[in-house]
């Protein structure tokens, strides 16, 4: 039992022995594998002799039931029942109880992977700070570019990096009279002038291109300065500017200087790709626990990657900043991740939810919430976790927010959520055609979403539909759209 306590509080489990002791009306102990008293619930006694003794003077029978955690047994539980009642409920609640401890098993399993995973990229992150702040490989080229073109004034300067698999260069960010020319410009990294520079590990400068001839670009030029991009001895990629507005040629000083400038510039990219790659791979991360949670449900899977392209399409739309946006991405493949815990016969029936059903399907917003809650760092996402089921005029739950109390990250999500539910098959119905829940969600502007964001989302799928063949078909009145038992009285997704 103390490895089931190093994973699981013993709060949690006092909690739930006593809503077992108080559900079945039977006091409870809790024995480890030595058979001492771990915890009760519904009776004063401390010890199994006076937990027998009581048993007898009130004419109860005493049943005991061996617990098991992960498919090992961890200790007993103890029960004093009703005459009669004991072989009936007793393995019944000890099955319960071994759920419970299984469910926040996971549950416990799968927030330290969140954290583990979170920790190296923080790690990753403060090294890399260490080295400067900027991250955007887009934004390093636009700099470095503009930088350059301060100390050569010359009539188009471009940033070619390395794409490993192919051995080419290709164009990253282009500035300068020609820069249209540049999109999709390609070259082997190991022949003609490139490879030359590559091998030589310095810049080079060619007077007259047409005479050299082992370059070919696509605009009109008669020089080229080439600086090689390489930090650690890799080569990252390169750095090229033509024809200088004053028509000199490239002066030794510029070289030694574009030289220095180029180390700093390597570094940089060299991080910003590494930045790039971790973010990705937290990502890849963050979709597989998403995948998982959605694979509870057969009818369900993918829908947690469609809500996030949703809610990152809705984000660019109102111009949301690009840090803003990636945490938007990352609650939204998380928005379900409470599901953990809401048993998989629920989240499969095929039929209406009885309301205590309901109720339970209402609980994975906050037990999501709760899940990511131990890292301080997502504490925005967290709150939009928590309240993607809060409806504008304050109708929806868990904490019954309205309008502008609502974070806009969850407006955007309970809009995306919404529109992917009716979209997508389900168990209990077909999904409908985009430009149908498109007219029943109207319906609910105002109550239910965000009136402005959902304005926002139909101007992001309006290409969409007016490219599609799909028929056009009326709305159904509001009231008789039913997601199950969880919907009374309008659009709340599961």
């Amino acid at each position: 039992m103390d490895n089931v306590l190093q994973n699981i509080s013993r709060r949690k489990i006092e909690e739930a022995l006593g809503g077992l002791s108080a559900g079945f009306g039977a006091p409870l102990l809790i024995l480890d594998s030595q058979g001492e008293v771990l915890m009760s619930a519904g009776t004063n006694c401390r010890d199994r002799e006076s937990f027998t003794s009581s048993a007898g003077r009130d004419g109860k029978k005493l049943c005991s039931e061996s617990l098991f955690y992960k498919e090992k047994r961890v200790g007993s539980l103890e029960m004093c029942l009703e005459s009669g009642n004991g072989p009936e409920i007793a393995p019944g609640i000890a099955r319960s109880l071994e759920s419970f401890l299984g469910l926040e098993g996971e549950i416990v399993n799968l927030s330290s992977e969140i954290v583990r995973v979170y920790d190296e990229l923080s790690l990753i992150r403060k090294t890399s700070g260490m080295l400067g702040n900027e991250m955007d490989s887009e934004r390093i080229c636009r700099l470095v570019l503009e930088e350059a073109d301060k100390i050569l004034s010359v009539t188009n300067l471009f940033i070619m990096l390395l794409d490993v698999e192919r051995q080419e260069l290709f164009t990253r960010f282009a500035i300068g009279r020609d820069k249209e020319s540049m999109h999709g410009y390609r070259v082997p990294a190991t022949q003609g002038l490139f490879g030359h520079v590559f091998r030589q590990g310095e810049p080079v400068t060619v007077c007259d291109i047409a005479v050299d001839g082992r370059v070919t670009l696509p605009f009109p030029a008669k020089s080229v300065l080439c600086v090689p991009l390489i930090a650690d001895t890799k080569l990252v990629g390169m750095l090229i500017a033509t024809d200088k507005l004053s028509g000199v040629e490239f002066w030794s000083q510029e070289l030694q200087l574009m030289g220095i400038f180029a180390s700093e510039v390597s570094s940089a990219l060299q991080k910003a790709n590494l930045y790039e790659e971790i973010n990705k791979l937290f990502l890849s991360t963050v979709e597989a626990l998403a995948t998982a949670i959605d694979a509870k449900d057969p009818y369900t899977y993918g829908h947690s990657r469609r809500v996030a392209e949703l809610s990152v399409a809705i984000s660019n739309e109102l111009g949301l900043p690009k840090d803003r946006t990636r945490k938007l991405e990352l609650a939204s493949l998380l928005h379900d991740i409470g599901k953990i815990g809401t048993p998989e016969s629920i989240l499969r029936k095929p039929g209406m939810l009885q309301p205590e059903e309901y109720e339970k399907i209402k609980e994975h917003p906050a037990k999501g919430a709760e899940i990511l809650s131990m890292i301080a760092e997502f504490k925005e996402i967290v709150s939009w976790i928590r309240h993607h089921h809060e409806w504008y005029n304050g109708m929806g739950y868990p904490d019954s927010l309205a309008a502008e109390q609502i974070p806009l990250e969850a407006r955007i999500l309970a809009v995306a959520d919404s529109y992917d539910a009716m979209t997508s098959d389900r168990p209990y119905r077909k999904g409908m055609p985009s430009d149908t829940v498109l007219k029943i969600m109207e319906q609910f502007s105002r109550s239910q979403f965000d009136p402005d964001v959902l304005v926002v989302f139909e101007r992001c799928l309006r290409g969409r539909f007016s490219e599609s063949a799909e028929p056009s078909v009326p709305a159904p009145p509001a009231q008789t759209i039913h997601n199950r038992g969880e919907c009374h009285a309008g659009i709340v997704p599961v």
